[in-house]
């Protein structure tokens, strides 16, 4: 039955249905062959997304979008160019540097992709930059937006977890800071075999005055983590706290918003959130179906059954949760597999931390590789490019990113060393 309900759900998501409505579809099928009473199916759904937390998610949007429709972006480039703007394929170089600091304040990786996509791309292409590799920066880097905290993925794996999102965040700087160094030297590789051009000289006025520019923005994600990392504030608060701060710059200092633009943002939350929550509560409904039906159990049981070695376990993983990763939005991952292989990692003395890290690195990974590729897509819709011409390149930057997973995977250290 287990096998049905997951193939049924992959079939509903194949032929185009939205993923939160296919969860709900399956779970219902499911529990009507299995007896269970369909009245059950809203009280779950509700219990789902019923829970003070899940308010960080749309205020976290909420913030990234405030910011997005600022100035912001352009003080974070202009800063991102004088600190990396020198090195060869320079642009490329602050394209990984600017998703870097844009993460920090989003915490999406669509939403960084979408901004980013329509800034660089056209630049990269007028500096002579292949187009196709120009979007295949912009998507990878992109994903740095769930490593990096905030993360909208880190929020939900603490929620179905129980684990603490203030370590998760925390947990996520040093990943984060190495996979931007691996898309740095993927970069800087197809920059001397290509002869990309270097963006501009190094000077240190220019970084004083690009420092000073986006000073302020910069302290708005160091004033949200830093304060739940101190433990002054809750995820939520935290979030709430970075709304205000980013409408606050745009709108009073700046005057960059205006009522206008703000009411378009808040619907712009609005959509993006609805579908985040229709996901979970679809999630909760077939994660309870799944849990009564012990499923998680004896998936962790068939995984560790098959190899008692530490290091195979972990691969097997990796790869169980790369595959899912290719077919699965990253939030119904995180909630319908994530409590499948919670057990088996346990069982390993895997830190319930460190395993976050490396399920949104893999999540990371799937939002590259077709068929549901989300960030790949986004990037290439808005540069009018096919999925085949921008993998050219992409495959080397997603190699980078298997690298990264690796050595977080084996090297506990680098989530849980800041803790």
């Amino acid at each position: 039955m287990a096998w049905i309900v997951i193939g049924l759900l992959l079939a509903l998501i194949a032929i185009g249905m939205p993923i939160g409505f296919a969860l709900m579809i399956a779970a219902a099928i499911a529990m009507a062959l299995t007896g269970i009473d369909l009245i059950m199916a809203p009280i779950q759904m509700f219990s789902g997304v019923n829970k003070v937390v899940l308010l960080a998610i749309p205020l976290f949007i909420f913030m990234g979008e405030l910011m997005g429709a600022t100035s912001i972006s352009d003080r974070i480039i202009a800063l991102a160019r004088a600190l990396v703007g020198w090195m060869r394929g320079g642009l490329a170089h602050v394209n990984v540097v600017t998703s870097m600091f844009m993460a920090e304040m989003s915490g999406s990786a669509v939403a960084d992709a979408a901004v980013m996509s329509k800034i660089f791309v056209p630049s990269m292409e007028k500096q002579g930059y292949p187009k196709t590799f120009a979007a295949a920066v912009t998507a990878t880097s992109a994903t740095l937006g769930i490593i990096i905290p905030p993360s909208i993925p880190m929020v939900l794996y603490g929620v179905t977890t129980n684990t603490s999102i203030k370590d998760l965040f925390i947990a996520g700087i040093i990943p984060g800071i190495l996979l931007g160094g691996a898309f740095m030297v993927t970069s800087y590789i197809f920059a001397r075999r290509e002869g990309h051009p270097v963006d501009a000289r190094f000077e240190w006025p220019r970084l004083g005055t690009a420092l000073r520019a986006a000073l302020v923005p910069l302290m708005i994600p160091v004033l949200v983590v830093g304060g739940l990392i101190g433990g002054f504030v809750t995820p939520t608060e935290a979030a709430a706290l970075g709304a205000v701060a980013a409408l606050f710059f745009g709108w009073v200092m700046q005057r960059d918003l205006n009522l206008r633009t703000v009411y378009e943002i808040a619907g712009t939350t609005v959509r993006q959130t609805s579908v985040v929550m229709m996901i979970i509560a679809g999630s909760a409904v077939l994660g309870q179906f799944l849990a009564n039906e012990q499923i998680p159990q004896k998936i962790a049981e068939g995984l560790g059954g098959i190899t008692d070695d530490y290091v195979l376990r972990m691969l097997l993983i990796n790869v169980f949760l790369l595959f899912l990763g290719m077919f699965l939005h990253a939030s119904a991952a995180i909630i319908v597999v994530v409590p499948m292989l919670l057990p088996l990692s346990r069982e390993m003395g895997i830190d319930p931390v460190h395993f976050g890290v490396i399920v949104c690195l893999n999540l990371g990974i799937g939002q590259q590789t077709p068929p549901v590729a989300s960030v790949l897509l986004t990037v290439c819709s808005a540069t009018g490019l096919r999925i085949e011409q921008v993998m050219g390149y992409c495959k080397w930057f997603i190699l980078a990113m298997f690298v990264t997973l690796m050595i977080v995977s084996f090297s506990p250290w680098t989530a849980t060393g800041l803790l």
